[in-house]
């Protein structure tokens, strides 16, 4: 097979997913890549990025813990949409917006495990937030313990509500395939310390249906 149709049967695996699971997939293929590698591809994303002004407001809105404060907590479907379209634009070590974000998703989680509302949407803020760099090994043992009752409740498809973890509930390590690996040697200290999987999410298999996983999760 030519490389032009190997490249054309990713692209279209890759069409068929949803935003958080191409940007999964797209984060597990830069782990492997060199630092010249990584750095061409910065340099393209910069140039491409320097006069999109919409990303820089959209990004400096995600990084003000006073504008996130403001944002609307219901109806959950809108609080949802806010999360899942600034979550991903968090600078690493902003640690008062962070906090915020941490705040609001596990209201999320828990409306999404207790009504069986917003769960697949759920699951996507769990997925950045579990290969997000301004996370911590403590935050991603703390939210592996949500990411097991979303898939569970994902998997049941309904039944009764779900009683969601409480705080003070002693962290389990999450599962292997749920659990952020190290990151390869070879990619050097410019990369984060800890590389996650893809958190669930089958690598590189052609997608179940056309509409991919981005439905609501009802």
């Amino acid at each position: 097979m030519m490389f032009r149709d190997q490249v054309g049967i990713v692209a279209g695996w890759f069409k068929g997913w949803n935003e958080c699971e191409q940007t999964v997939a797209l984060l597990s293929l830069l782990k492997r890549v060199t630092r010249t590698q990584a750095r061409f591809l910065q340099l393209c994303l910069e140039h491409s990025l320097a006069d999109c002004a919409d990303i820089h407001l959209l990004e400096a809105e995600a990084n003000s813990a006073a504008a996130i404060s403001q944002w609307p907590q219901e109806p959950a479907e809108a609080a949802v949409a806010l999360l899942l379209a600034h979550l991903p634009l968090l600078q690493p070590g902003n640690t008062a917006a962070k906090a915020e974000y941490m705040k609001r998703l596990q209201k999320i989680l828990a409306y999404a495990i207790e009504s069986n509302h917003c769960v697949e949407e759920s699951r996507q803020l769990l997925s950045y937030a579990l290969i997000h760099p301004a996370t911590t090994l403590d935050d991603r043992s703390a939210l592996a313990l949500w990411l097991g009752h979303l898939e569970e409740r994902l998997a049941g498809g309904g039944g009764p509500p779900m009683r969601p973890p409480r705080p003070d509930a002693p962290r389990r390590p999450p599962p292997p395939h749920e659990w952020p690996e190290h990151a390869a040697t070879e990619l050097g200290p410019a990369w984060p310390e800890v590389a996650p999987r893809e958190n669930g999410h089958p690598p590189f298999q052609p997608p179940a249906s056309s509409n991919g996983l981005g439905g609501a999760g009802e």
